[in-house]
């Protein structure tokens, strides 16, 4: 009997991220479709590092954008390869788009963040559109969000891209971050609730009101943080600003985050915990709950309790499945793959923690 007592909170918490699975899956958390109110300039802005292999895309994309009221601003962050030459050809093909080459990185910076903030300083839009290089964009993306965010009267408009899986490495470990983000957090909630901790936002694409982040300067703020992203979601939340996250389609905004698993594992070992808050005992039992929940359930839950644990568990991969416009058929399959591919970013997060240093893109974070 007291064993019962013990592992029915892990059946109810299984039926909870159904639940908040359900609600997403009702809600339909994509971007809408509005016309624009005015025709502001939106300043697209991509901190770039060694991305010879994705800027051009991106680049591309942006030139052939229905809505034409932009400028493309890319600051290349001492790289190595051919990415500034690369956007060279773009900036003397078209006067919309310009480069910045960083000098350096000043003391107490991190890489991104520092690229960020420089770009904001020279961008001369009304909206600031960071954009990460491996990201791409349908023709009609910028205006759609631009309309978006003033019908929405929002400062901030963040979405998590639709994910490209190109290999099995991939499949088994990026859908991890939906599946975490979509069974714990109901995504409309950050916009309909004035709550901190129903807070999200991805730094592969954020849109910011130029005035409010001009004010605020939210990059130098979080200057020395990795996951800056998450946190100036929290205070424009606390600020009691406007803000939205929406899933992306293969229709709006993709991307291809990493070419293998090793790299993913590495990427999302950097910010896993702040999916938990920043709490690592949260995170912990979280993976000790998702790990070991289905077994204790099946040794120790009378049958109707073990049906519901079970079903909850692979209806909410389902709903998350197919929110995420991913194979519902895999997610079921290589659930035990992305649940060890999770495990192995909690242990490396925690060992990283405990060494005090990360390695990212070369640099020390």
């Amino acid at each position: 009997m007291i064993l019962f007592y013990l592992v029915l909170p892990i059946v109810i918490f299984a039926i909870i991220r159904f639940l908040v699975a359900l609600f997403n899956y009702f809600t339909q958390p994509y971007l809408q479709s509005y016309p624009i109110i005015s025709s502001e300039t939106v300043s697209v802005l991509i901190p770039a590092r060694n991305e010879e292999a994705n800027i051009q895309n991106l680049l591309a994309d942006l030139q052939s954008q229905s809505y034409t009221n932009i400028e493309v601003i890319v600051y290349n962050d001492l790289s190595t390869d051919a990415t500034g030459k690369i956007v060279e050809q773009f900036v003397k093909a078209d006067n919309r788009f310009r480069l910045i080459n960083g000098s350096g990185l000043p003391e107490g910076w991190l890489g991104k963040n520092n690229a960020c903030h420089q770009l904001a300083l020279q961008a001369n839009g009304n909206y600031l559109l960071f954009l990460d290089a491996d990201v791409r964009v349908e023709k009609s993306f910028v205006g759609q969000a631009l309309a978006y965010m003033q019908h929405k009267k929002l400062h901030l408009l963040s979405f998590f891209p639709y994910q490209v899986l190109g290999s099995f490495g991939e499949a088994i470990t990026v859908p991890v971050m939906q599946w975490i983000l979509l069974s714990l957090l109901p995504l409309k909630l950050v916009l309909w609730s004035r709550r901190r901790s129903l807070s999200a936002a991805n730094g592969q694409m954020m849109m910011f009101k130029a005035e409010t982040y001009r004010k605020h300067r939210f990059h130098e703020i979080y200057r020395s943080n990795p996951v800056e992203d998450i946190l100036i979601a929290r205070e424009m939340k606390r600020l009691r600003y406007r803000i939205s996250t929406l899933l992306g389609t293969p229709g709006d905004i993709r991307c291809r985050m990493y070419a293998s698993g090793s790299d993913a594992i590495e990427g999302f070992s950097k910010n896993v915990c702040e999916f938990f808050g920043g709490n690592r005992n949260v995170m912990f039992s979280f993976a000790a709950i998702t790990t070991l929940g289905p077994f204790l359930v099946m040794f120790f839950m009378p049958f109707p309790l073990v049906f519901t644990y079970f079903f909850s568990v692979i209806m909410a991969r389902l709903f998350i499945a197919d929110l995420s416009k991913q194979n519902v058929f895999k997610a079921v399959i290589l659930f035990p793959y992305q649940q060890i591919s999770f495990l192995q970013m909690v242990i490396r997060w925690e060992k990283n923690r405990k060494r005090g240093t990360l390695i990212w893109k070369g640099r020390k974070i």
